[in-house]
Formats: C-alpha cells, structure tokens, sequence
C-alpha cells in the first residue's frame, strides 16, 4: 500500500493557529542524522502497476459492419422503403456496404498485428527484468540511507532473481510456440482479406485464439510478477519513512534507527479536528510530528491566509506504551485507527519531556491516531515487535555496544537526592533530569 500524502503538499486544516513554532533543534546528532544521501529515483509499485495495466487495456474490438449501423441509425420513410424495392439501388447499397465491412477487417486485422506476435507479453517480460534487475540498487540506496531492519529484503531479492533466470527462458519458449500458431491462422486470414473477401468468422476465431494465448502466457509469470511489485512497494513505503526522518523538525536518539512512519491524524484532546502529521516509529521511541497548514487569519468564516507548520508534538518510549490496539471504523470499516495505552502512571510527553494533559486536568495516557494509508492491526504488530525486542532480529547492522552498556550501567539512584530513578533510559541517551529534585543526571 502506497503512503501518502507528499510532505512538501501537507493536508489542508481549517484549524486556527498563531504563528509557525520553531523547528525544535536536534538535541542530539541521532544515529538518522548521519545519513543524508540523496535518495535515487525509483520506479515504484504505483508506476510499474499503471504501466502494466496500460499495456493490457484492451486494443482489439469486435468486428461490427459500420455500413449496417449506419443504416439502422437511419430514420425509415415512405420514400425510403420505396427505394429499397429498387432492385438496382439495392445492389448498388449492398456492394458499399461489403466494401466498407472489408476495410474495416482490414483495419481490424492490421490492429491485431502486435496482439499476434504477443508484443505485450514480451513487454511485460521485458519490464519484469528491469524491475528484478533495480532491486538491488534499490535495496542499497535505503541501506546507504540508514535503514537497517528487514534483513529479509536481499534474500527475498536473491529467491526473485533466481526463479526469473528459471522461468523467463520457458515463457520465451512458450511464446515462440504460441506466436508461430497465431500466424498460420494469421496468413489464412489475411489471403482471404487480399482476395478482397469478408473474414468474419476466421477473424474473430483468431481474436479468440489470440487472447487465449496472452492470457495463458501471463499466467507463467504473473505471481512472480506479483511478488516483484510487492517488493518494491515495501522499498516504496522504506524510502517514504526515510524522507519523513530526514526532514524532521527535530533530533534523534544516537544509534535510534526508523521502523515505520504513517500519515496520520492525532485525536488531540480539545481538537475537534485532530492535527494532521506523520507517526514515526524508531527501534525505541513513537513520535508524531504535526506537519500541515493552518489557518492564522480569517474573514468571514473564510480561511484567508495560511501558514505551514512542523513541530513534534511528543513523543514516548515505545517500553511505556502499555497497549497499541488497531481498530477499523467508518462507513465498511475503511478508516484505520491505532488506539494507544501508556503504562501505570505514565503520561503522553511533549516534546520538551513535559506531560501533555487531557480536558480533565489529568496526565494523558490513552490516545488513537487516524491513519492514512496503512493499516491499524499492523501498526498494533509493528509497536508489539518493537516494544518485545523482536524487531532486533531483522537489524543488518548490530547496535553500538557501548550505547548499549550505557544503559545497562544508568544510576538507579539520583546522586543529588538519592531518590529511585523511574525514568527509562534510552540508548542513546547522554544525560537525564531528576523528576524530584530537578538535578542534570550524565550518563
């Protein structure tokens, strides 16, 4: 599934705001930062999906004799039927009317050319190639990018290309067979046709014949087809996530690497319209950066002016969310939502680290979050494997060693007031601020 929306368009708000925030400043140079490679055009899923469908849009239609359909469009008079028993007239009628059917099978016949000699299954063969032979370009731009989880991807790449190289030379084999029978109906049809006679039924027996020949020829390939386009619409939804990183308004984590991201809405508390952004989800945080224009001046009900704004909203360690429920709403269930559910005494973080509040006054520790275009039990799946380390399985490149000894080695206790530190320490993450004393903790 394509994501979308394009983050240089954000969505449109009817939402009063004052003015733009700042951008936050990355509190720390995070691990995501390092990678600004310029990301390589790609044909995507989307592309590849309406080329397929353009070449398979039918072209052939069936025979019709234009002279006869115009003749019945024709309104009948008494003038008319009169010169119809004229036995000259309807000869002369007849002899135009075969004239104009054989030009037209002609035409017919002449259109069917490339169906005969399967032009589109060598197309699509063709197109198969190029696509299976970028994956591996793909795969090492988004690596270069800094994405380092689905290991999976240059195995699946690997088991593509080797049941291409097995199965291209037998659909090119089939397709000489195929083309070689088409075209002995193929000359029958057109003797007949240079004779200056109709062809009606061997021409439409080999209309028949030919789009047997297509079909059952795409049938060799179309899985493996399949499995290509669904490769690179992950790489698609990859690069997506990468650019959504790489043109955050704020910092990340040292070592924190980008699971997932997902256009979404945030249910904010007070909000009716709820703020349109993106949900990131690292191997150790999930963040929602608002990005969307809001209105700052109004006439009349009328949004007159309007001003783009990216700011994080918050952002919470993925071991505080207690539970991440996906749902489907909506008129069939076609709107997604993930509905979260921080632990025990936890509160949804702003991104200064400052507790966000519900319309009651109280820490806010459940929320839910619109998302557009992917789905909400896969979310639920993608927080589920972050949150019990699963994720870890999937890295390409293992976490830094000292980062993680860091962690391990955090003081449980404040130096300055020697109270028991409840705060999750996230790799990465250099000092802390005691929540009793106010005391800057180094790590």
């Amino acid at each position: 599934m394509q994501k979308r929306p394009n983050p240089n368009q954000p969505p449109q708000s009817n939402k009063v705001s004052g003015s733009m925030p700042k951008p936050a400043a990355p509190a720390q140079p995070g691990n995501m930062q390092q990678h600004k490679i310029q990301p390589k055009p790609m044909v995507t899923a989307a592309d590849r999906q309406q080329a397929k469908e353009l070449r398979r849009a039918p072209t052939a239609t069936p025979f019709h004799n234009p002279a006869a359909s115009a003749a019945a469009a024709r309104p009948v008079t008494g003038a008319a039927v009169g010169a119809a028993t004229t036995v000259g007239m309807a000869a002369a009628a007849a002899g135009a009317s075969q004239a104009e059917s054989l030009d037209a099978q002609i035409s017919q016949f002449n259109a069917l050319q490339d169906q005969i000699m399967l032009s589109p299954v060598n197309d699509d063969l063709e197109d198969i190639a190029t696509a299976i032979n970028a994956l591996p370009a793909n795969i090492e731009n988004i690596r270069a990018r800094g994405y380092v989880f689905k290991s999976f991807m240059e195995r699946k790449v690997e088991t593509l290309n080797k049941q291409w190289t097995e199965l291209r030379p037998q659909v090119q084999a089939a397709v000489q067979t195929q083309s070689a029978v088409l075209r002995v109906d193929a000359n029958q049809v057109q003797a007949t046709l240079n004779r200056r006679q109709l062809a009606t039924a061997p021409l439409s027996s080999l209309e028949g014949k030919v789009s047997a020949a297509v079909r059952n020829l795409q049938g060799m390939y179309d899985t493996l087809d399949d499995n290509v386009n669904q490769t690179q619409q992950q790489l698609d939804d990859i690069s997506w996530t990468l650019q959504q990183v790489e043109l955050a308004s704020f910092g990340f984590l040292a070592t924190e690497a980008a699971v997932e991201a997902v256009p979404a809405n945030w249910k904010k508390p007070g909000d009716k319209d709820g703020v349109e952004g993106v949900l990131i989800l690292t191997d150790q945080r999930l963040l929602f950066e608002q990005k969307e224009e809001v209105a700052t001046k109004k006439v009349l009900f009328i949004t007159t002016e309007k001003q783009k704004v990216q700011v994080l909203q918050w952002a919470v360690p993925v071991g505080q969310i207690e539970k991440a429920a996906g749902s489907n709403r909506g008129l069939m269930g076609k709107d997604d939502f993930l509905s979260l559910t921080l632990v025990e005494g936890a509160g949804l973080p702003g991104p200064e680290g400052q507790p966000l509040y519900d319309d009651m006054g109280r820490p806010l520790r459940t929320t839910e979050l619109h998302l557009k275009g992917e789905d909400g039990e896969a979310w639920q799946g993608f927080v589920g494997r972050v949150k019990s380390g699963e994720i870890a399985k999937e890295r390409t490149v293992p976490v830094d060693q000292t980062a993680t000894e860091t962690v391990a080695n955090a003081p449980t206790k404040c130096p300055n007031c020697g109270a028991t530190i409840t705060q999750k320490v996230l790799r990465g993450q250099t000092e802390m601020t005691c929540e009793f004393c106010g005391s800057l903790i180094r790590l």
